[in-house]
């Protein structure tokens, strides 16, 4: 019945571990905003065995025109992406990988065989959205338009990014693992511009104990937004002046093992901590909310309450609770980038 189903344009399959759900939810919104309608697996009704599971999704899975799998570390032993691999590829839908880790070495021999030749896109060591462009123009090319010419440097860049599986596992600038280096941030302190001065008595108190850090913190750079609105949109050129202000956000949150979120009334309101917190979600990286004044958690829009919500904060809203908590925060500061393999002890 699946084989003889018409698929419907414009719908995208997803295929991930049930582990994986928060970033299959932020590709899917992602995708969204783009006009594409994203189904995937019944998180709930996963069956009790693989006739089952295919039973419930594989209607679904014969719906779509185009199949996205979430490679994860998770996605290598997972079940339900080897049997929705397997099942898309035999009903014949176009297949696409969203690397976000290089798993090739330990994917399943009939995965390799399936997805070694299919497109893959790098979310591992690219920008994230740089990626999900690549991503959208593979699943829905622009259509030509008369008198529109694409710039031929657009269409190469959709090009570059998109290479087989297994080429982009092996090739030299692609998803090869990464160990973390002297440069790369463990910590990366997400903050509003009205509490400068304390965050940057945190980030020297961490780098003394030997946890790099960044924030953008440094003095070439515009405040990071005295209003509610972002300051980073336009921000001027950076480091060198070959990297804008928003690529390093993506670079540094991607290598670093943990958020620290600074919570004060205006940073719960501003873009800045939105989209923060937002990217830390997309990247799964865990949040450490330390509140630097009192600041009601139902004052936050919907989208913050609800992400900081899963973690607990720690009070070091006057000297007296700064003193008292700061060992606590960088406790389990260390103990998240043990966990994450990011600790170097100089």
């Amino acid at each position: 019945r699946a084989r003889t189903q018409r698929s419907k344009p414009d719908v995208i399959y997803l295929i991930y571990d049930p582990t994986d759900v928060r970033l299959a939810q932020n590709i899917k919104a992602d995708l969204k905003k783009k006009n594409l309608q994203v189904i995937h697996h019944d998180s709930v009704k996963l069956g009790r065995s693989k006739e089952e599971f295919l039973q419930i999704n594989g209607p679904q899975v014969a719906m779509a025109t185009q199949v996205i799998v979430l490679l994860t570390e998770a996605a290598t032993g997972s079940p339900f992406v080897f049997h929705e691999v397997l099942f898309a590829d035999w009903l014949g839908k176009k297949l696409v990988s969203a690397m976000f880790k290089n798993v090739w070495s330990t994917l399943r021999a009939s995965l390799k065989a399936v997805l070694g030749e299919c497109p893959a896109v790098d979310f591992e060591t690219k920008m994230y959205n740089e990626s999900l462009d690549v991503l959208e123009h593979h699943i829905k090319p622009l259509r030509r338009v008369p008198g529109v010419v694409l710039e031929q440097s657009y269409l190469n860049k959709m090009a570059e990014g998109l290479k087989p599986l297994e080429m982009l596992a092996y090739s030299r600038n692609g998803v090869v693992s990464r160990t973390p280096s002297e440069g790369d941030p463990q910590v990366f302190i997400s903050y509003q511009w009205d509490m400068q001065g304390k965050v940057e008595d945190i980030k020297q108190l961490l780098e003394n104990n030997s946890l790099q850090c960044w924030a953008d913190v440094s003095i070439t750079l515009p405040p990071r937004g005295h209003s509610s609105k972002s300051s980073r949109s336009g921000v001027g050129l950076h480091d060198g002046g070959s990297e804008t202000l928003q690529s390093q956000i993506q670079r540094n949150m991607k290598a670093a093992s943990v958020v620290l979120s600074c919570i004060t009334p205006k940073y719960l309101q501003s873009d800045n901590c939105k989209k923060d917190l937002t990217l830390a979600e997309t990247f799964n990286k865990p949040v450490i909310p330390v509140l630097l004044r009192f600041s009601p958690q139902e004052s936050a829009p919907e989208q913050v309450r609800k992400i900081l919500s899963k973690f607990s904060y720690i009070d070091l809203s006057n000297e007296r609770l700064y003193k008292q908590n700061i060992p606590l925060v960088l406790e389990k500061i260390k103990k998240a980038v043990s966990q994450r393999g990011g600790y170097r002890d100089y």
